[in-house]
């Protein structure tokens, strides 16, 4: 028995959802009752349906009437109100464990047609990402009245033939999986009743909307007994493009015209000129519409966050109704970096774990009295020693330095310990992460909730949402929503139940909080924003949608490896046909159910990729079609003033830096370093950062040794050389072994045994250098040369040392690596180790048009130190040099600077000045560019400026 299908075209001059309101008010109301509770009012999307809710409660009011609501669904809930399963049916991630296990228990040969590289035994979630694939591909099969064998049937090529085969065999045993559990696919639940004319249902169904129903959903609609309503967006007249149940007939809308205007299609280049030609829009728009007649649509996720930032910019708020995916707020953010942490346990996994703001914030309190070092430390620790997994031992200069680190990184793995030990199942891991969570959120949680599975986990996933369903705080909606997933999990079925670790249990729950999202509640003054396949049934009087654009509309479904478009057109899926017939029809609604629409037409998605304008323009003549392109490339769109925050401030072309603190009339510099006068010389404000306020970079990322450490581990072997008593060493083999011997020391002492894998060869690169400063070193020897010190101080405090002008004294520091003497010439010599090729003279000069320029003062300033070094000798008559100890054997040796006394005058001169101008505080930003520059975020160095010309109030 066929059911009585009623199908009721009510136009679409006007928005649906209120003619159909309308429309079940004229059937259904009588006296002051609105009685709706026979009904199953069934909508494309959530929103429709919640939107619908909101107006049949208005139209109640309004119209005085007592209302009982219908049972409202989307069309993903329709088929299990018109059937009674076998048996339980298995949820999605149940489906997906007992695919799984099937895959895992097959021979591995004989799974080759379906994937050539299977994951290993151990890889627990590898296999249940390949297991949702094919439960994915068993869905969208089935909702077109489709199996795996019909496929195999279906196609010719013998490698397909194979691949479908072997999964209709391996679905076989995957029922037989559920069948031993007492559960039932819920999708082969649906062809059994429709087989069996088993489909059927006590209640009258509405269907509202429901243009795209798959071959399933219209086979069981068609099979069952009862009565349907097909309330349908169209006149009358258009009664062919529509089969009785309302839904679109592809072939119908293949040739249909699009009534767009011109001036409805707006170009726009980047996706933040899209969101500026948006917010133009809407500044139009405000000056006819109230805000709760505005929408703005996107057609790509992506889009949303730089609607919002524009929006907010001109002090317009908006709601998401999208939501956030709980991967990207806090709680998700923290699953993934612990699932990380327990995968790999290394020092680079809890330096990005104890950066999540949460964790940051629990070991502060646990702590406080290190609230404010133990983050530099761990970044200090990471930066110098480069430690790889925790489980190995720490060099003791690390175990020396940093302690602080050290406690927290023991505190994060006694924290993490309920996740560590053996293989359990997964509702017991699921039921120790909700107690883990727990110790770090306490005061977000409700005890009274936790287990509430009243409350929705998806947005808008239940039929009718409370007014207020549960907590509000982004982190705290997600929290219940992820408690509330472990809690379903936790309660698999034990049949199905898979024994993994901590680690993979934390990365499998990780993975799947991204199907979860939370909404923020939506205040009176906020525009919103909705999805394409949302708008179609919103009723705003105005509409901007942004990204009429390839691939975002119509979407593409060529891309399944699996079942390429092709196939699907063969099959008789929906494939590219049917979508850009539902878009043309979704189109029209737009165009014709509002009083003003826009289109912004970009050039580029978010990501910059090319996007060019959406096939629905093709859906016009080959003028208009021919026009439009023309005019979304070359034409330049109207101008429109929209008001930002920052608007009043003028414009400069970087951005302010930051202030210094005002003089107090003290030098705030009271000694200085060679390296500070090399610092000064090139930026007088960087300068101050780093000498003054000593902020200096800390790189916690890096895997190698930065130039300087490279440095420093050379310096540190010719360090100890220098100090030994092997130092009047003549033999250049001798000289090797033990330059070597203190090389490993140094790097043992501060790398450990257990560093990263550069750092072995960055040490293996040192190696191959010294064994060339052992030639150049005995070479020295036999000349006649002797080491008398090695890294001899000057100090300002200790020896007195300065530097005199105008009666101010500035107090001179300085670490000189080498001091060598010539007994029989009396001569002496002053070196610094360098660890590249370039001789003094082009390190310490600089040709300009007006002569060489002084751009380092080392050498001239350890000439300045000679009197407190104890060298009893005129300081003009004292060597000043390198020693390279350069990538290249041949610049590998003693290069002595060759500077007359001319410009040894002038450097002399040139360190008065410095210290002249640092005593008057002259700490002014060189203009100069600055070549790996420490301080390129404090200085925005070529950042375009829309906050300019601030006062010193601010």
């Amino acid at each position: 028995m066929n059911p009585q299908i009623t199908t009721q075209f009510l136009g679409w001059e006007a928005p649906l959802l209120p003619r159909a309101v309308e429309s079940l008010k004229t059937k259904f109301a009588s006296a002051n009752q609105f009685d709706l509770s026979g009904l199953i009012c069934v909508l494309p999307t959530s929103q429709s349906s919640y939107r619908f809710e909101t107006l049949l409660k208005e139209a109640a009011a309004n119209a005085e009437l007592r209302l009982s609501l219908p049972r409202i669904l989307t069309l993903g809930r329709l088929p299990e109100q018109l059937y009674s399963p076998r048996a339980k049916l298995a949820i999605d991630f149940e489906q997906t464990l007992a695919w799984s296990q099937v895959l895992a228990a097959t021979n591995p040969e004989t799974l080759k047609p379906l994937v050539p590289t299977l994951p290993t035994s151990d890889e627990a979630d590898t296999w249940m990402e390949l297991a949702a694939t094919i439960r994915g591909l068993h869905e969208d099969l089935a909702s077109n009245q489709l199996s795996f064998a019909d496929v195999a049937a279906a196609t010719e090529a013998e490698n397909d033939q194979r691949r479908w085969t072997l999964l209709a065999t391996l679905f076989e045993s995957y029922l037989k999986r559920l069948a031993s559990a007492g559960l039932a696919d819920p999708h082969h639940e649906r062809r059994f009743a429709l087989a069996n004319n088993a489909c059927k249902t006590d209640s009258t169904i509405v269907m509202i909307g429901t243009s795209d129903l798959s071959h399933l959903q219209i086979a069981m609609l068609r099979a069952m007994q009862g009565e349907i309503i097909a309330m349908v967006a169209a006149p009358e007249n258009e009664a062919s493009r529509f089969d009785d149940l309302g839904c679109i007939e592809t072939s119908k809308w293949a040739d249909y015209r699009l009534p767009i205007e011109d001036d409805q299609l707006i170009p726009a280049g980047d996706i933040a000129d899209q969101a500026t030609a948006v917010a133009e829009v809407i500044a139009e728009f405000a000056q006819q519409y109230p805000v709760d007649e505005v929408t703005i649509g996107v057609t790509d996720e992506s889009q949303v966050g730089p609607i919002e930032f524009e929006m907010r910019s001109c002090g317009v708020d908006t709601f998401r109704n999208l939501g956030w995916s709980i991967d990207r707020t806090a709680i998700g953010r923290l699953l993934n970096l612990t699932a990380s942490y327990l995968k790999t346990r290394s020092w680079q996994s809890l330096a990005t774990l104890v950066r999540h703001a949460d964790v940051h914030d629990w070991i502060c309190k646990q702590d406080p009295d290190a609230a404010k070092s133990w983050l530099t430390q761990l970044d200090q620790l990471l930066a110098n020693h480069f430690p790889i997994q925790l489980a190995n031992p720490l060099p003791e200069e690390a175990k020396k330095n940093y302690p602080t680190a050290i406690q927290v990184a023991k505190r994060i793995e006694k924290w993490m310990a309920p996740l560590q030990g053996a293989n359990r199942s997964l509702g017991q891991w699921c039921g120790a992460i909700s107690q883990w969570l727990s110790t770090l959120y306490s005061q977000e949680l409700d005890s009274e909730q936790l287990a509430d599975e009243s409350l929705p986990l998806f947005a808008f996933e239940s039929d009718n949402l409370p007014e207020d369903s549960g907590p509000q705080d982004r982190t705290a909606m997600a929290l219940h929503s992820v408690r509330g997933l472990l809690t379903r999990f936790a309660e698999v079925n034990a049949e199905l139940d898979l024994e993994i670790d901590g680690a993979s249990a934390m990365q499998m729950i990780a993975n799947r909080v991204g199907d979860l999202r939370v909404v923020d509640a939506m205040k009176p003054d906020d525009i919103e924003i909705l999805g394409w396949l949302d708008l179609a049934l919103d009723d705003a009087q105005a509409l901007v949608v942004l990204g009429l654009n390839h691939p975002f509309v119509p979407t593409a479904v060529t891309n399944d490896a699996f079942l390429p478009g092709t196939l699907r057109t063969q099959l008789r899926m929906a494939d590219n046909d049917r979508r850009f017939a539902r878009d043309v029809y979704n189109m029209q609604l737009l165009l014709s159910t509002r009083q003003s629409v826009r289109f912004i037409v970009g050039r580029n998605s978010a990501d910059g990729t090319p996007t060019p304008p959406s096939r629905l323009l093709a859906a016009a003549s080959d003028e208009d079609v021919a026009r439009r392109i023309r005019l979304l490339l070359e034409k330049s769109r109207p101008g429109v003033v929209v008001q930002h925050g920052w608007d009043t401030a003028n414009v400069e072309s970087s951005l302010p830096i930051p202030k210094l603190p005002p003089s107090t009339g003290t030098c705030p510099v009271k000694a200085m370093s060679v390296t500070a006068f090399h610092d000064y010389l090139a930026c007088p404000y960087r300068f101050y950062l780093r000498h003054v306020l000593k902020l200096k970079p800390l790189d916690d990322m890096s895997a190698e040794l930065a130039a300087n450490q490279f440095g420093d581990l050379i310096h540190g072997a010719l360090e100890t050389f220098g100090d030994s008593d092997d130092r009047d060493e003549a033999d250049a083999d001798k000289i090797e072994k033990i330059l070597l011997h203190h090389l490993h020391r140094y790097a043992s002492l501060r790398y450990g045994d257990s560093a990263s894998t550069a750092v072995a060869l960055q040490i293996r690169q040192a190696e191959r250098r010294l064994r060339k400063v052992a030639i150049e070193q005995a070479k020295r020897i036999g000349e006649g040369w002797v080491i008398k010190e090695s890294e001899a101080s000057v100090d300002d405090k200790r020896d007195g040392a300065c530097i005199e002008v105008d009666g101010f004294k500035m107090g001179l520091r300085g670490r000189l690596d080498r001091i060598d003497y010539h007994p029989d010439l009396g001569r002496w010599a002053i070196l610094d180790y360098k660890t590249h090729g370039h001789k003094p003279e082009k390190k310490h000069l600089k040709k300009t048009d007006e002569g060489l320029k002084w751009i380092d003062l080392q050498l001239p300033l350890y000439r300045m130190m000679i009197p407190y070094l104890g060298i009893e000798a005129n300081p003009t008559e004292v060597q000043l040099g390198y020693f390279n100890i350069s990538d290249k054997d041949e610049e590998t040796k003693i290069n002595i600077a060759e500077f007359d006394e001319p410009l040894m005058d002038q450097a002399r001169l040139l360190i008065l000045a410095c210290v002249r101008r640092i005593r008057d505080e002259d700490f002014a930003p060189s203009t100069d560019p600055i070549q790996y520059d420490d301080y390129d975020m404090i200085m925005q160095t070529g950042v375009m400026s829309v906050a300019g010309g601030m006062d010193d109030s601010e």
